[in-house]
């Protein structure tokens, strides 16, 4: 039988599931590991990913007519959930590197494939991608990346690295799209999503921002005055950022920085426009601010009702760190306009504490594993 061409997806291929594997990556520091690339010097991923960067990753690429060989197992190629479509991937990235480029984004693929073997693929494909060539498994092993064994006919590692993309900007992973499928579309999601997040403006709060701020605060918490962990901070005096979107305000967050410098915490976040990434970006705002300030920890206190809170800030690296039982009762015996009763109905009683680690601890949680 002739074997299918790379290029094309066959029908019934297997769906991967999140696994979790990649849940660590938001948020993390790239490492200034230095990698091969086709463009001939070498990247540090530290250096490259100061500036916006888009980084997609996938198991290796297939040469026409040469079909995989059998697993280790004797599995087929195709039986692996998310293996196939190596080739659909990178050329969906090479159809919009100049869309990519119009937004000011760098584009690199990134594999455990030998530098040869990717400048074989670049070549033949007509690509204007660069890729990066992580054979040493040096970032791999630094950023503990999810992989699997698979033995390889020739251009590389036969430990290949699962399918995912990355945002990156500031050195840092921002964005995570794992598992990805199918893999053909890769590029058009990473690339609508970057397109939301071009179209928001972040700037800090001046005076001229007065009256929104003052109007969101009013809508969403009854005013200025935000009870926090047993004590109230005026939101509309301390710092904060509005988010605009084609010129008009879209969201504002506030957060201050706790005395000492240690933490910092997000006291208030609002938008005006739902599901089109300006929380997610004005948070991300706040934890650079806080991390650019010193801080090591930012955190966050939300209620108990507020189960949709808890959902966002959870997907985007929050951890759940204490429960404050009754914090909110206490609160509304000094400030009375606290209703009791809170969204969906739920008895409005408790704070429910988040953080985020800006830098490692230096002391880990005994209850929390080794990862």
């Amino acid at each position: 039988m002739e074997p299918s061409s790379p290029h094309e997806l066959p029908a019934g291929l297997p769906i991967p599931k999140d696994d979790g594997a990649a849940l660590h990556l938001l948020h993390a520091a790239l490492p200034a590991v230095t990698l091969p690339s086709t463009a001939g010097a070498p990247e540090d991923l530290a250096a490259l990913t100061r500036g916006p960067t888009v980084i997609f990753i996938y198991p290796r690429t297939g040469i026409p007519g040469q079909p995989p060989s059998p697993g280790f197992s004797g599995e087929d190629w195709d039986s692996i959930p998310g293996a196939r479509g190596c080739t659909p991937q990178s050329c969906g990235f090479r159809d919009l590197f100049g869309d990519f480029a119009a937004l000011g984004i760098q584009v690199r693929g990134l594999s455990t494939n030998t530098t040869a073997h990717q400048r074989e693929f670049k070549a033949r494909t007509g690509t204007p991608v660069e890729f990066l060539s992580d054979v040493s498994l040096a970032l791999t092993s630094a950023l503990r990346l999810p992989t699997f064994r698979f033995p390889v006919e020739s251009g590389g590692s036969d430990t290949l690295l699962h399918r995912m993309a990355w945002y990156c900007e500031g050195g840092h992973i921002r964005r995570v799209w794992y598992p990805v499928f199918p893999p053909d579309r890769s590029a058009a999601d990473v690339l609508a999503w970057c397109r939301q997040r071009a179209a928001i403006e972040l700037s800090p709060i001046t005076a001229a921002d007065a009256a929104f701020v003052l109007d969101e605060l009013k809508r969403h918490w009854g005013g200025p005055e935000i009870w926090s962990l047993g004590r109230m901070i005026r939101a509309d005096r301390i710092d904060g950022r509005v988010a605009r979107v084609a010129g008009e305000p879209a969201g504002l967050i506030t957060w201050q920085v706790d005395a000492g410098g240690y933490q910092c915490e997000v006291v208030t976040l609002s938008t005006r426009l739902e599901g089109r990434g300006v929380g997610e970006h004005l948070l991300e705002g706040a934890v650079d601010a806080g991390r650019d300030a010193g801080c090591s920890r930012a955190y966050l206190t939300t209620t108990n009702d507020n189960l949709r809170a808890l959902g966002f800030y959870q997907k985007r690296g929050w951890r759940l760190a204490a429960l404050h039982r009754a914090s909110v009762d206490e609160a509304r015996a000094r400030h009375p306009v606290i209703p009791a009763v809170g969204l969906g109905g739920i008895p409005l009683r408790d704070e429910l504490e988040l953080e985020m680690w800006l830098r490692p601890p230096a002391i880990r949680l005994a209850e929390e594993p080794p990862r």
